[in-house]
C-alpha cells in the first residue's frame, strides 16, 4: 500500500483529454464543454481490483466491442482539496502520457453526479507482481527485457518533468497474455510534476521501494531511479534489498541504506548486473544514475543490444519463458 501524498509540482502547459460529462451535472469537478454518459457507449463488467476512492471494473465498447477497463472514483470519497487534485493530476498526467507503447492508454473520462469514470486500456496479462511471485524470481535475459521497458518510460516521464512516486511491480502490467506481451505503466495516483532545479516535499511512496530522501526531505526524479533499483534487484534474487517485519523497521533499512548481494541469491548473478543496482540505489541522489545514464550502460547490456546477438524469435522465446513459467 502507498503511504502519504503530495501534488507539489507544476503541470507546466494541459494537454486535453476526452473528457465528458452528463448534461445538467450540478457539481462538476472536471472541466469539459462536452456531454456524454458512459453507459451509452460502455457496458460495465465484473470488478478486477479496487483502490483508494473507487473500483476497477472490466467494460466493453459497445461500438468496437473493445474490452477495456474502467476505474469508478467516487465523489463522495474526495473529501479534501487535495484528494480533487490528485485525481485531476492522475488524468491529466495520463492525458500527457498518451501514445507511449509502455504507459496505459486513457481513452476518456465520464463524470456523473456520484462518480469520476476513467475509461482505461486493459491489461489482460495482469501485475508483474503476481508474475514474480509465480516465478520467484527472473533470469538476467529475462530481467533486461522488462526492465530495458521500464526504464524507457521513466525517462519518457522525467524528460516531460513527471516523477511517478510509486514504482513497483503491483504498478507495472502485462498487456496481454502473449509470450510477446509489453508492460504498461500504471497507477498514476501519485505521479505529479516537477520543475527543473526545484524538490518535492512529503511522504509519498511504498515501504519497500521508497527512496530514502523521500523518508528525510526533498526529493526529485531520482527518486523514481532507486524504485525502479529496487525493483531491479527483486526481479534478479526474488527478496528486497532493504527489508524488516514491520513498516518502520523497513524505513529505518531503506534510511541505512546498507546493500548487500547474498551469495545463495546473487552467486548466480554477473558483476555488472550488481554495478547497475549499486549505481541506481545510492544514498545520496545526486550520485544516483539517471534514467538515461541506466538506459546507456554499456556494462549490463539492454534490449538494443542483445537485438545484435539474438534474433526476435529467441527475444520471443524468452518471453515465452516468463509467461508460462
Amino acid at each position: 500500500m502507498a503511504v502519504g501524498q503530495s501534488t507539489n509540482g507544476n503541470s507546466g502547459n494541459k494537454k486535453p483529454c476526452h473528457c465528458y460529462k452528463v448534461a445538467d451535472l450540478t457539481s462538476p469537478i472536471l472541466e469539459s464543454s462536452l456531454t456524454s454518459n458512459l453507459l451509452e457507449r460502455y457496458d460495465l463488467g465484473g470488478q478486477l481490483g479496487w483502490g483508494q476512492f473507487g473500483v476497477i471494473r472490466e467494460c466493453t465498447d459497445v461500438f468496437t466491442g473493445e474490452k477495456l477497463a474502467c476505474k469508478s472514483i467516487a465523489k463522495d470519497r474526495l473529501v479534501t482539496e487535495d484528494d480533487l487534485r490528485s485525481v485531476k493530476l492522475e488524468i491529466e498526467i495520463m492525458s500527457r502520457l498518451s501514445g507511449h507503447p509502455h504507459v496505459v492508454e486513457l481513452k476518456a473520462v465520464y463524470e456523473e453526479e456520484r462518480y469520476v469514470h476513467l475509461v482505461m486500456e486493459l491489461c489482460a496479462g495482469g501485475e508483474l507482481f503476481h508474475l514474480l511471485e509465480k516465478r520467484g524470481r527472473f533470469s538476467e535475459p529475462q530481467a533486461r527485457i522488462l526492465f530495458q521497458h521500464l526504464m524507457e518510460v521513466v525517462m519518457f516521464c522525467h524528460d516531460k518533468g513527471i516523477v511517478h512516486r510509486d514504482l513497483k511491480p503491483e504498478n507495472i502490467l502485462l498487456a496481454t497474455d502473449s509470450p510477446s506481451s509489453p508492460i504498461k505503466l500504471a497507477d498514476f495516483g501519485l505521479a505529479t510534476f516537477i520543475e527543473p532545479g526545484k524538490n518535492l516535499y512529503g511522504t509519498v511512496g511504498s515501504p519497500f521501494y521508497i527512496a530514502p530522501e523521500v523518508l528525510g526531505g526533498g526529493y526529485n526524479q531520482a527518486a523514481d531511479i532507486w524504485s525502479a533499483g529496487v525493483i531491479l534487484y527483486i526481479l534478479l534474487s526474488g527478496m528486497p534489498p532493504f527489508w524488516a517485519k514491520t513498516k518502520s523497521g523497513i524505513f529505518d533499512a531503506v534510511r541505512a541504506a546498507k546493500l548487500w548481494f547474498p551469495s545463495n541469491h546473487w552467486g548466480h548473478i554477473s558483476p555488472s548486473a550488481k554495478d547497475l543496482i549499486t549505481g541506481m540505489l545510492r544514498k545520496d541522489p545526486a550520485q544516483r544514475l539517471t534514467a538515461a545514464q541506466v538506459l546507456g550502460e554499456a556494462r549490463w547490456a539492454f534490449l538494443g543490444s542483445l537485438n545484435q546477438l539474438w534474433s526476435v524469435h529467441a527475444i520471443e522465446h524468452v518471453l515465452l519463458q516468463i509467461m508460462l513459467g
